[in-house]
């Protein structure tokens, strides 16, 4: 058991979603490609969009997680991606460096889509340098789960909303061989999150280093690592956290980090008796309410499809206001437009407002094919500190060596396309 999402959903069969109408002209099926529960969720959407649209079929394939990134470039290679892909929104620029994804910026304006009323660190996802590569389809990201009960019991009436404030109550709630806080020391999304806190920027230089020695960086390391240090944390891996649902149920821990596809699993997994004393609340910051990553799915039309006006009509009718809200009721799955909001009632609910005080403050992770190879060793650093193994300045000076190698390529075509720009511009 792990804190991912992508865990929670398992591996899940291809299907087909089509209707073929009788007496009409039918166009070429248009082909999509999603991920997970919500890939199968499409299903209902597709059908009540091929109703309005007399002739058209929709081909809904859905990927497995665990087996998408690797079909998706496979589909590239052999010039073989559907009209419309649902990307993560870590993969956008993998593909955009591919020059796979449609730029969307003019068929954006005067739909119904209105992308300027979308959560900025989801925008931002999907913006590359000038060029709009994909539209959000559902936005994630992280914040604290905590045991409300647990925290009043040591004297506490809300969630610390900065990191002294929440040593305090970790301290209180560490004791007699439990932990305040479950963060798995190899997942990725929380460290990430605690270094988006600072004013540094992860990647520098048109993200072709890293900027890990940096001041900011280097105190959001050292934070996480004396969460574990001072026994805040558990020193566990994500092999060794088998069910935190009954964990947390027993009170091992007070808070999990963790994103929004947890609401309904806690509502379903924890005891009746727990339903009243579990709550959410944004992270805690240097200084104040902290920010964390903007993550999600985005959709994206691809320039391998044969009629990319109707795949941006089919993404209009996704990721529009009212569909947005619709979408959430079935899946649970958080709209990236903030006027979808109010319209699903997630404002009425304080536990899903905190995700919307949390969006509010989400920054995008760099925008690099190469992000999630350095975000993977960015934990692997940080397990290092913890078990002792090499100094913080060591780690962060080895961290950004890492990144200079993982980006070499990046700067080689870099440097080409200033070439080329300077030898046009001669």
């Amino acid at each position: 058991m792990t804190l991912t999402r992508r865990a929670t959903t398992g591996l899940l069969a291809s299907v087909a979603v089509s209707s073929s109408l009788v007496g009409c002209t039918a166009k070429e099926p248009l082909r999509v490609w999603a991920m997970g529960v919500e890939g199968e969720a499409l299903g209902p959407f597709a059908r009540e969009f091929e109703r309005s649209h007399p002739g058209v079929t929709i081909r809904v394939q859905v990927l497995p997680w665990s087996a998408a990134h690797e079909k998706l470039l496979t589909a590239f290679a052999a010039d073989n991606l559907p009209d419309i892909i649902a990307l993560g929104n870590t993969w956008v620029s993998e593909f955009a460096a591919l020059n796979a994804l449609e730029p969307l910026n003019d068929r954006l304006k005067g739909s119904a889509i209105r992308f300027d009323h979308f959560f900025d660190g989801a925008r931002n996802s999907v913006t590359l340098g000038d060029r709009i590569l994909g539209v959000p389809w559902y936005v994630d990201t992280r914040l604290l789960f905590y045991r409300t009960d647990l925290l009043h019991q040591a004297g506490f009436d809300v969630p610390a909303v900065t990191w002294d404030r929440w040593d305090a109550q970790l301290a209180a709630l560490s004791r007699d061989g439990r932990h305040g806080l479950l963060m798995p020391i190899n997942e990725y999304e929380p460290l990430v999150a605690l270094c988006l806190q600072s004013d540094a920027s992860l990647l520098l230089d048109d993200d072709t280093r890293g900027g890990f020695r940096q001041a900011g960086i280097r105190d959001a390391f050292a934070y996480a690592a004396s969460l574990y240090e001072r026994g805040y944390a558990a020193r566990l891996m994500h092999s060794e956290v088998t069910d935190y649902y009954s964990a947390f149920a027993r009170g091992e821990y007070a808070f999990i980090i963790t994103g929004p596809w947890n609401l309904g699993e806690f509502s379903r997994r924890l005891p009746a008796a727990l339903q009243d004393k579990w709550a959410t609340a944004p992270l805690p910051g240097p200084n104040g309410p902290g920010a964390s990553s903007a993550g999600g799915v985005s959709m994206c039309v691809t320039r391998a499809s044969r009629d990319k006006d109707l795949a941006f009509s089919f993404v209009e009718y996704m990721c529009n206001t009212q569909q947005q809200a619709e979408f959430y009721k079935a899946t649970g799955d958080l709209p990236p437009d903030r006027d979808a909001w109010p319209m699903a009632q997630l404002m009425e609910d304080e536990r899903t407002h905190a995700f919307f005080d949390q969006l509010t403050m989400a920054r995008p992770v760099p925008k690099v094919p190469e992000w999630e190879r350095i975000a993977n060793e960015m934990t692997g650093a940080l397990e290092r500190v913890i078990r002792g193994q090499v100094g913080l300045d060591t780690a962060l000076e080895r961290l950004d060596a890492f990144a200079w190698n993982v980006l070499a390529k990046r700067r080689t075509l870099l440097a080409r396309q200033r070439s080329f720009q300077k030898s046009g511009a001669a």
